[in-house]
């Protein structure tokens, strides 16, 4: 509220002329206005805290086919399932009988610092999962708000799965019901968007999917690529006191990897320490530590 707004009222002993309550009337009006929750409303993010990470998590420059995100941030968030031996880091159970009869394996868990927002504050994380997968081997992603104190859900932000059957289908990836997460109301530009195959001669580069970086489960298969950078906004019908979640897993294997980067306004990192292959960026280390995984044959 302006403090220097002042509101005075009339003497007893005069007469207030018409003109004045007009006066008075816009001055409540004004105050009312000030006063109201949308006047005040932000934009909120988890802020620059590392956060916890369950897997493999890293803070990556524009790297390979995954540039850096409209935020304008010098780096993002990424993680993948490329070197994780963690199970169970998904809060959603999936029906392996429609799923070509797998389950979830191994994969990696990011959630963020606590952070508060009030009624009527907005957030906006921009996502982009990668995947070298298909085929009933549907390696997923996701990305949701949970309660800081108790974890609950409070929203699901993100969806999205590794698939050969219509690219159009990797978002939301038949992975979430349409009453919990629809994307033609949470992501920005949802109709105007396209997943970007890659093929034999142009490959999928992004070091953190590991031995994986560079192939496809199947040569030209159109799942094999990425989402590119979407926005998911949320706006918070009450005040929340709330986490940011994201993952990814894979499904039936522990091969063919996947990743998702993400990013948001005021992000700085994921990880205290850089993972294997983020050491790597700039030398052989990469290449050694590729050497020691091998594939998983099917």
């Amino acid at each position: 509220m302006n403090a220097n707004l002042a509101v005075t009222a009339p003497t007893a002993s005069a007469a207030t002329p018409p003109t004045s309550r007009r006066h008075i009337g816009a001055a409540t009006a004004v105050l009312a206005l000030l006063a109201s929750p949308t006047l005040h409303a932000v934009e909120v993010s988890p802020g620059a805290g590392a956060g916890a990470c369950v897997g493999v998590c890293a803070t990556l420059p524009a790297t390979g086919d995954i540039g850096l995100s409209p935020t304008g941030n010098a780096h993002y968030g990424a993680v993948t399932t490329a070197g994780s031996e963690a199970l169970g880091t998904s809060p959603i159970l999936l029906d392996g009988h429609s799923r070509g009869g797998g389950v979830e394996t191994n994969g990696s868990r990011w959630t963020s610092d606590p952070f508060s927002a009030a009624a009527g504050d907005a957030l906006s994380v921009w996502l982009n999962f990668v995947s070298t997968d298909g085929k009933g081997y549907d390696d997923y992603a996701w990305a949701r708000l949970v309660d800081a104190g108790d974890g609950a859900v409070v929203a699901w932000l993100f969806a999205a799965a590794a698939t050969n059957s219509s690219t159009g289908k990797v978002v939301p990836g038949d992975v979430l019901d349409k009453a919990d997460f629809d994307p033609d109301e949470r992501l920005v530009g949802y109709d105007d968007w396209e997943f970007t195959s890659k093929t034999v001669e142009d490959p999928v580069d992004w070091a953190p999917l590991g031995y994986s970086n560079g192939t496809c489960w199947k040569d030209n298969a159109p799942g094999c690529g990425y989402t590119g950078w979407m926005q998911s906004r949320y706006t918070f019908a009450s005040a929340a006191n709330v986490r940011l979640e994201l993952g990814v897993v894979n499904w039936g294997d522990w091969a063919y990897d996947s990743g998702l980067a993400f990013d948001y306004a005021g992000f700085t990192t994921a990880v205290p320490e850089p993972a294997p292959w983020q050491l790597g960026l700039g030398g052989g280390a990469l290449a050694l530590w590729l050497r020691r995984r091998r594939p998983v044959s099917r």
